[in-house]
């Protein structure tokens, strides 16, 4: 029997847009095992966040198209369920910290009336007391000091650092069974960002949580999960255990990831990446890295790599690596 919390098969989004259909995930399989962090590493407009919003439900209908796919929760497909079955997965199964706390945030409520919905929601048989209680016990875990005083804040009277952790409380301060972070720290200066992460991960290890970490930093990805996911337009491209993806990167993708991360020891810049992610309207054919790969071929340009197993827990989506 899997362990899996999470499975996502063949997954394929397509936005409507002027002019056509933009094919942002072409095929997407990713998985989660209960308990276990996961990161999901890529550049910005790669699909991350499309894929695990599709998990949630919350893409806008009128202008996403689902072409295929499976994506199971605790083994019911999300993409088949009813609004009350769904209103179970939001408010019980998983929450999602998102990347703007400022825009995360109603302006015009005070933070503790956005705490206590959330609750409400969640739990409509508790008393105001029980619910004003766990709010503040939210707010204490998070290490924000004087939680009364919070509650009565609006978000515009908080930091940016501030905004993030109550977030991440509003994410956990009802029993779930997953977290999603898109980028948690992004919009956060390198100290608090590191608070912030260092906060995330004990709070997941404490409640016994699944986590999916989406970033665009590999330095992030390593400290933050078990597993990580490379994505590159759409597409996983390799999936290894942490430890294993960086002591042996087999992607064209992932190592130009690597070469990427600024150097503090001398030896110049850093490499970066030659280009830039396709038009999704118009992508191309075969291996959709393959115009910006030093490793193309014409096998590259006319068929699509499917990942294989290269060792046991690595698997990769290229044909010459």
């Amino acid at each position: 029997m899997s362990n899996n919390i999470l499975d996502i098969n063949n997954l394929k989004i397509w936005y409507r847009v002027f002019g056509g259909y933009s094919k942002v995930l072409d095929g997407v399989g990713f998985s989660v095992q209960k308990g276990e962090k996961v990161a999901l590493v890529g550049e910005a407009g790669c699909g991350k966040t499309t894929t695990m919003r599709a998990l949630l439900r919350i893409l806008p209908e009128k202008q996403v198209h689902i072409a295929e796919g499976e994506i199971f929760f605790q083994g019911q497909d999300v993409l088949k369920m009813k609004p009350r079955e769904l209103q179970q997965v939001r408010t019980k199964g998983i929450s999602m910290i998102f990347q703007e706390p400022s825009a995360a945030l109603n302006p015009v409520f005070t933070i503790g009336t956005q705490l206590f919905d959330v609750i409400k929601y969640a739990n409509p048989s508790l008393t105001k007391e029980q619910i004003k209680n766990i709010a503040m016990e939210a707010i204490k875990e998070v290490y924000i000091p004087d939680p009364e005083r919070i509650l009565n804040c609006y978000p515009n009277q908080l930091s940016g650092g501030m905004k993030q952790r109550i977030c991440i409380a509003m994410a956990i301060m009802t029993p779930r069974e997953m977290l999603i972070a898109d980028e948690p720290g992004t919009a956060l200066d390198v100290t608090i960002q590191d608070q912030v992460h260092r906060l995330l991960r004990g709070l997941v290890d404490k409640k016994g949580m699944s986590l999916v970490m989406i970033t665009h930093s590999l330095g992030v990805a390593r400290e933050m999960s078990d597993r990580i996911y490379v994505m590159y337009a759409g597409n996983i491209v390799e999936m290894a255990k942490t430890k294993d993806l960086f002591l042996n990167p087999l992607h064209p993708y992932t190592l130009g990831l690597m070469d990427s991360v600024p150097r503090l020891t001398g030896g110049g810049l850093s490499e970066g990446i030659y280009g830039r992610i396709p038009n999704y309207l118009r992508p191309p054919t075969g291996c959709r890295f393959h115009p910006r790969c030093p490793r193309a071929t014409e096998q590259c340009m006319a068929e699509k790599p499917t990942l294989i197993q290269k060792e046991e827990g690595h698997q990769v989506a290229c044909f010459h690596a």
